[in-house]
């Protein structure tokens, strides 16, 4: 396994060759792909323009979020899945192998039974568009609503049982280890070993704020992975790493006392999870400004 940066999950912004700077001043050796971003820059020029910057970074690419919406109207839904084809043969250039394809939380559209088969069929068309690139589909689920979430009518995927039940019911599709959703989601160590360890395509780590129930919480309970140890990560990345499995692995959630700069910032996530991966006996490397020697990247680049 190796360290992955997703800024999206770090609340964190930038432009491509800012983020890739990031990754490689703190020792990250890959990162996720802004598909979107590099669908454009594909269409104003050409791919080796357009991936210059990710191409000399040597960083690897974790995966990307799929450019559909599993919740959108028939309509709506038919032409992303027209222009799907075309992001795939980008994403592949890329050396990409993961698309992360979001569950809906909840809908309007149907009730649970008639949805979960219209969730089911377009899982499985996107999934096997994706592999035609050599691309599989990594399904992630959000057990906590997001503080402006409009309410919908329908209740859909919301815990770790429910999602297990779709991922089974799905062809060829792996999931997001997100051990975040899955504690709030009321998962278990057992669950994943009944799922299929080899269904892990990549791994999103974090901590819960103590003393808080995981029915309760909510996004501002996210924490850094090891920050208070209410959520075992160290046994989830012992577990994987004992079956063989070597996929990217992401940090996500706050500092527990926030401040600071943006630098500094990823700087403490990546002491967050170089801990979590030492205790877990797997070998790591700390990177610091200090020792990152390749100033003309930085320097030379821009977006």
């Amino acid at each position: 396994m190796y360290k992955n940066l997703n800024c999206e999950l770090l609340g964190i912004t930038g432009r491509q060759s800012e983020i890739i700077e990031l990754a490689l001043t703190y020792g990250f050796r890959g990162i996720d792909l802004d598909i979107a971003d590099m669908v454009k820059r594909c269409q104003r020029s050409s791919f080796e323009n357009a991936a210059r910057f990710l191409t000399s970074s040597k960083l690897k690419v974790g995966g990307f979020e799929a450019p559909i919406d599993l919740d959108a109207d028939d309509e709506a839904y038919a032409a992303q899945l027209a222009l799907l084809n075309s992001a795939a043969e980008i994403a592949h250039r890329a050396e990409a192998t993961t698309a992360f394809l979001a569950v809906p939380h909840a809908t309007d559209r149907l009730p649970y039974p008639e949805y979960f088969e219209v969730i089911r069929k377009r899982i499985d068309e996107i999934a096997a568009i994706f592999s035609k690139e050599e691309i599989r589909v990594a399904l992630s689920f959000r057990a906590v609503a997001e503080a402006d979430e409009e309410p919908k009518q329908f209740k859909f995927v919301q815990d770790v049982e429910n999602f297990v039940a779709l991922v089974k019911s799905c062809s060829n599709v792996g999931i997001v280890f997100d051990s975040w959703n899955w504690f709030c989601g009321a998962g278990t160590e057992q669950q994943l070993e009944d799922l299929g360890l080899d269904r892990v395509l990549t791994v999103r780590l974090a901590d819960c704020v103590e003393g808080v129930a995981p029915s309760a919480a909510t996004q501002g309970d996210c924490l850094l992975p090891g920050s208070t140890g209410v959520i075992n990560n160290v046994a989830y990345i012992s577990k994987l790493s004992a079956a063989g499995i070597n996929v990217p692995v992401s940090p996500m959630g706050r500092l527990a006392e926030p401040g600071g700069t943006r630098d500094a910032f990823v700087g403490k996530t990546q002491d967050a999870l170089n801990q979590v991966l030492e205790e877990a006996g797997l070998p790591t490397n700390a990177r610091k400004p200090e020792t990152f020697v390749d100033t003309s990247f930085a320097s030379n680049q821009s977006a």
